[in-house]
């Protein structure tokens, strides 16, 4: 790896884009195909899925720079405070790249990562999980300008909880179960906050369990993931006020916290193959 002379050759994230604002935890870059050079100081926990091979001269904070080549369908681990200059020549499917910020590590992790910092950097994390996600992350990344927050943030999550479990190695342990009143008491949340952003660490709070706990019990009673699951009460209850009032689509979106209404519109194309409009005509058609 070149030494660095001249700061211009230099840059730091940014090359990737500006990350999104506003959405706590939601801090992400998406890299290309092209080679790059990147000089940049983690401020929180950075974990990279890697979505092709990279080949690449690294050097951590003062070390040597060394030659490393990341696997596709991995993950890398950069604990805060780490500086990394990364000379990459050659780029085969590029990267995702996630800074975990402390509210999501105090919401999810309960501080479990704190020791693993101390072991430093990790590349080509290859667990079952991580494979899966990178697959998710590559398929539904590819050739969209605006990724949905909310699924975003769930993604997020799930690979920070993976790469925690892949770094600490912990027993294996039964999880808990969803009780019938811990779920009724889910609902009920996703309820009364539809109008406003619910978040992954604000579910696993109010349930007073592991967030871990709270996905895959999720997924074992209902047969659907988190991120589904809110999305569909969302879609529930703007067919509701569709059909049972005179609202404007518009404050449809925006009641039932939708980003906007045509975001509205596109996932009632895709999950209800119908779309808003519709369902107001016919229901009016129907009075």
């Amino acid at each position: 790896m070149r030494e660095q002379t001249n700061t211009k050759d230099w840059r730091g994230m940014e090359q990737f884009g500006v990350p999104p604002a506003g959405k706590p935890g939601l801090s992400y870059w998406r890299s290309s195909t092209r080679p790059y050079t990147l000089d940049y100081t983690t401020t929180s926990d950075t974990i990279c899925l890697v979505f092709g091979h990279i080949v690449t001269q690294t050097r951590y904070g003062d070390e040597p720079a060394k030659p490393l080549a990341f696997r596709p369908e991995t993950a890398a681990f950069h604990p805060r405070g780490c500086r990394l200059r990364v000379d990459a020549t050659n780029v085969s499917g590029g990267f995702v790249a996630f800074s975990c910020a402390d509210a999501v590590e105090r919401g999810v992790s309960r501080n479990t990562m704190t020791p693993l910092r101390y072991s430093g950097n990790r590349e080509n994390i290859d667990v079952e999980g991580v494979r899966h996600l990178t697959r998710y992350a590559r398929a539904r990344l590819m050739g969209v300008m605006q990724p949905d927050p909310w699924e975003m943030q769930c993604l997020s999550t799930l690979v920070y909880l993976e790469v925690e479990q892949a770094l600490s190695r912990p027993p294996g342990r039964r999880l808990p179960k969803l009780t019938d009143v811990k779920f009724d008491r889910l609902e009920a949340y996703i309820r009364e906050h539809l109008d406003s952003t619910i978040t992954c660490a604000d579910l696993a709070r109010e349930l007073d369990l592991p967030l871990r706990s709270v996905f895959d019990a999720v997924k074992a009673r209902t047969g659907q993931s988190l991120y589904r699951l809110v999305i569909e009460r969302r879609l529930d209850a703007a067919m509701h006020l569709l059909r049972e009032s005179d609202i404007p689509i518009c404050d449809v979106a925006a009641a039932c916290g939708f980003a906007s209404q045509q975001h509205m519109t596109a996932l009632f194309s895709q999950r209800r193959a119908t779309t808003p409009r519709r369902v107001r005509v016919s229901q009016t058609g129907d009075r």
